[in-house]
C-alpha cells in the first residue's frame, strides 16, 4: 500500500494547525507561562515548527535544516537544538528571542519545502529505515544525552513512520497543548 498521499494530507494538516496557532496567538501570549512548571506557550510552537524541519530535512532528505540557511539562522537559539532535550532557561529564551511573526515566516517557508520534497520523494523509499546516527553526524548536539534520551526510540524505523511520528502526531498532542493552555490564559484573564 503506498501511504505517500495520507501522508501529504497528514503533514498539510499539520502545517494548517500551526499555521492558525501562529495566527491566533497575540506576541503577548507568546510568551506567557500557562501554569508553573509549563514551558513558554512560543517555545512549543517554534518547536513544532524546528521538529519539522528537523525531521524532513535533517533525518530524511539527509540535507540542511531551513533553520541552519542564513535567511533563518535566527531561529536556532543556544542549547535549544531544536527543542528536544532543551533546558528551561534554553526553552524560555526560544520565546523570548524569537518573534512570533518569525516562526510564522519559517513555518510558510518550510511548508513548501517539505510538501515540495515529498512530493516527490519515491514511495518505496519511506520504507527504508531511519538512521537517526547517520543523519545527526554533522550536528553533535543532536546525539547530546537530553536529546537523544528522547530520540532513540525513533531509530531504526521505517521512514513513512518517522514522518508521521514527529511531523503529524507529535504536532497534534502540541496543538492540543498549546490550545488548551490558551484558553486558560484567556479564560483567567477575562476573569
Amino acid at each position: 500500500m503506498d501511504v505517500k498521499p495520507l501522508l501529504q494530507f497528514l503533514l498539510t494538516g499539520s502545517f494548517k494547525l500551526l499555521t492558525e496557532v501562529l495566527e491566533g496567538t497575540t506576541d503577548e501570549e507568546w510568551k506567557v507561562r500557562p501554569f508553573s512548571g509549563a514551558n513558554l506557550v512560543g517555545f512549543t510552537i517554534w518547536h513544532c515548527a524546528r521538529t519539522i524541519d528537523w525531521a524532513v530535512n535533517r533525518v530524511l532528505r539527509g540535507s540542511p535544516e531551513l533553520a541552519d540557511l542564513a535567511e533563518w539562522r535566527d531561529l536556532n537559539v543556544a542549547g535549544a537544538v531544536f527543542g528536544a532535550g532543551a533546558s528551561r532557561e534554553a526553552a524560555d529564551r526560544v520565546a523570548l528571542e524569537v518573534p512570533r511573526t518569525r516562526v510564522l515566516g519559517y513555518v510558510n517557508a518550510l511548508r513548501e519545502d517539505a510538501l515540495s520534497w515529498l512530493a516527490t520523494v519515491p514511495p518505496e523509499e519511506l520504507s527504508a529505515a531511519t538512521d537517526l546516527k547517520a543523519s545527526h553526524a554533522k550536528k553533535a548536539e543532536y546525539m547530546a544525552a537530553p536529546v537523544w534520551a528522547e530520540l532513540e526510540d525513533l531509530d531504526g524505523i521505517p521512514k513513512w513512520q518517522f514522518l508521521a511520528r514527529p511531523c503529524v502526531s507529535h504536532i497534534r498532542v502540541h496543538y492540543g497543548e498549546v490550545r488548551s493552555q490558551l484558553e486558560a490564559v484567556r479564560a483567567a484573564a477575562s476573569s
